[in-house]
């Protein structure tokens, strides 16, 4: 177990050979390798986005229910039109998040496991299922381009407002200033792409079950909620066996990250509503937001953590990692293993 050696040291590893390398990998994470073809909807779904798909201008673009301000008088004092205006940059902005969230976040965790840098990280299996993963994260940032693509072209919206760094990418990047070893940080960014795996399908989940917005935004979502689904059971697997081979100093880094990770992608940043509100000419938007700070709900985005607590779970560290898990919701995708 690599518990003598120096912190991310792989070199133990390389040296043990074949015996062990062969007990990597779980059932679970080969039924999920070989189904991949037939899975992922870059391999099986992709002609289904050239498909025209029924488009109402009446039709919302975005689920009013999670709006976290939908019921304040200065919100619903606005004219039909800024309201409209509201939900599609708020559908806009959600595309520009989760292709943030792909690319700053998500692909550099799978990237860094790739590039060996942990004990087990070698092992074919493991290899695979994340390379297939990066295909994935690949054509989500193209199915959400495409859908910001149409979405302003169909709504007119010609201008946007200069957008906010990824909230969830900036405390990441506070944490990585705040650690010296290069090891320390590799373990941050795999717990924050991992955090990232678990949690997304629950933000994806909230679009794709909505029947009130316009068929297509819940294509895109739907489409990607299924890989997500898979990717969680990825993650957990893989997070498992690499957790597994580490040393004291570095499970004691990442169950010190786990906590911040999940906050940081927990967070509704408050600032980016505030933009939405601004550019739809809504008045009061400064008061909204202000009394949206005052409020606990107002202040998280993500309200469904099962897949990241079932990941802690699968590490024995309930008792270890210090964040307070909410009850999962009826509308949860849940944490079913696809086939």
């Amino acid at each position: 177990m690599m518990r003598d050696e120096e912190p991310g040291s792989v070199t133990t590893w390389a040296a043990r050979g074949w015996a062990e390398e062969d007990s990597i990998g779980s059932a679970t994470l080969r039924g999920l390798v070989r189904a991949w073809p037939r899975r992922a909807a870059v391999t099986n779904k992709a002609e289904v986005l050239e498909e025209p798909v029924p488009y109402d201008p009446l039709v919302p673009d975005y689920p009013l229910e999670i709006v976290p301000f939908a019921e304040h008088p200065l919100f619903l004092a606005a004219e039909p039109q800024q309201r409209q205006r509201v939900l599609t940059g708020l559908w806009i902005g959600y595309n520009e998040r989760v292709i943030a969230t792909e690319q700053l976040v998500a692909e550099p965790a799978f990237d860094v496991v790739m590039h060996g840098v942990f004990p087990g990280s070698d092992a074919p299996l493991i290899r695979k299922s994340v390379q297939q993963s990066l295909v994935d994260e690949s054509f989500h940032t193209y199915m959400h381009m495409l859908a910001i693509d149409r979405t302003r072209e169909l709504r007119r919206v010609r201008e946007r407002p200069a957008q906010l760094e990824l909230v969830t990418y900036r405390r990441l990047r506070r944490t990585l200033a705040e650690m010296p070893e290069k090891w320390e940080r590799d373990i941050a960014v795999l717990v924050w792409g991992a955090v990232a795996e678990t949690c997304i399908n629950a933000l994806l989940a909230l679009l794709a079950r909505d029947v009130t917005i316009q068929p297509m935004h819940s294509l895109i979502t739907t489409l990607h909620l299924r890989d997500e689904t898979a990717h969680g059971s990825i993650v957990i697997e893989v997070v498992r066996e690499l957790y597994a081979r580490m040393n004291a100093e570095q499970r004691r880094t990442l169950v010190r990250c786990l906590p911040l990770a999940l906050e940081a992608f927990a967070e509704q940043d408050l600032a980016t509503l505030r933009l939405e509100l601004t550019a739809a000419g809504i008045r009061g938007a400064d008061e909204i937001v202000a009394d949206l700070r005052a409020t606990t709900g107002g202040k998280r985005l993500v309200r469904d953590f099962s897949g990241a607590r079932r990941m802690v779970e699968q590490l024995e560290l309930a008792d270890e990692v210090d964040f307070d898990f909410p009850e999962r919701p009826e509308w949860s995708p849940g944490a079913v293993t696809p086939r």
